[in-house]
């Protein structure tokens, strides 16, 4: 892989799009690994789930389970190339840290009903400002990276104000990756088909 290039892997749930971007590093590689779905109370299937990842990994990258601060860590760490997996859950996990310093875990749902649109605009612009900062430092470190995130935008329209909110954030932050990739890629059923 090209030692400057982003690269944005697409798929819906279990397309096979994670082992896809997993492959476009060799395994001899030194890998960052940056996975943002840091789960705070793991049940078995996501424990088993997250295992499953782990295996998957060479023993010669390093992981990252942290969603906050990826600016800093790309800044600060030298290795051969970073794959953060995946978008979405970053977007998640920063949405309802900015959601709960307002609110509390059981008024999130009354909390986003009434809120009003410049409140919501600040929220946007912090996650998209997050992931422009991510973007930037890595473009200024020339630093090869693969992102993986779900497709989100094959779906209906959802029914509460919440998820309408989430996933137009998450079509935003695919649209703003898939601007600034070299090369995108979209994943069905383990076949990748490249659009860009």
């Amino acid at each position: 892989m090209n030692n400057s290039n982003l690269t944005f892997v697409l798929g819906g749930a279990k397309s096979g799009k994670s082992e896809f971007a997993e492959h476009l590093y060799s395994r001899d590689e030194r890998i960052c690994y940056i996975a943002t779905g840091v789960v705070k109370n793991p049940d078995g299937e996501m424990q088993l789930r997250i295992q499953r990842h782990q295996a998957r990994r060479s023993d010669k990258w390093i992981a990252r389970e942290q969603y906050q601060q990826i600016d800093k860590l790309i800044d600060t760490t030298t290795q051969d190339g970073f794959l953060l997996d995946d978008a979405i859950m970053l977007v998640t996990n920063l949405f309802y840290d900015l959601v709960l310093a307002r609110t509390t875990s059981d008024k999130v749902d009354q909390y986003l009903e009434e809120a009003s649109s410049a409140e919501i605009a600040r929220i946007r612009e912090k996650i998209l400002d997050n992931w422009k900062r991510i973007l930037a430092v890595r473009k200024a470190k020339g630093q090869s990276m693969v992102i993986v995130s779900d497709e989100v935008g094959l779906g209906v329209v959802p029914a509460t104000k919440q998820t309408r909110i989430l996933r137009d954030l998450y079509g935003e932050v695919n649209q703003l990756i898939a601007k600034e990739a070299d090369n995108v890629y979209f994943v069905v059923s383990g076949i990748a088909q490249k659009l860009k």
